[in-house]
């Protein structure tokens, strides 16, 4: 299990999860967002929704499924 699987495990929350647990998809307010395990243990997410598709790179799986859940919760487009 990838640290990425084992944070949204940790967070206990539903995700779609792809490429041997390096990305995952959750469903947030408005917007589907989206988190990968890139290369030496860093994280990006972006959120499918207006305003919001920009990537932003983190440190540490949950921050980064936080980060992306927020961005997909706040007020869309």
């Amino acid at each position: 299990m990838t640290r990425l699987v084992e944070a949204v495990h940790a967070l206990g929350l539903d995700a779609e999860v792809d490429l041997g647990g390096r990305l995952v998809r959750l469903q947030g307010a408005h917007a589907l967002v989206y988190v990968v395990e890139a290369a030496q243990g860093s994280y990006y997410t972006w959120c499918d929704g207006p305003g919001e598709r920009a990537v932003q790179f983190y440190s540490a799986p949950a921050e980064a499924i936080r980060a992306g859940l927020g961005r997909a919760t706040g007020p869309s487009g």
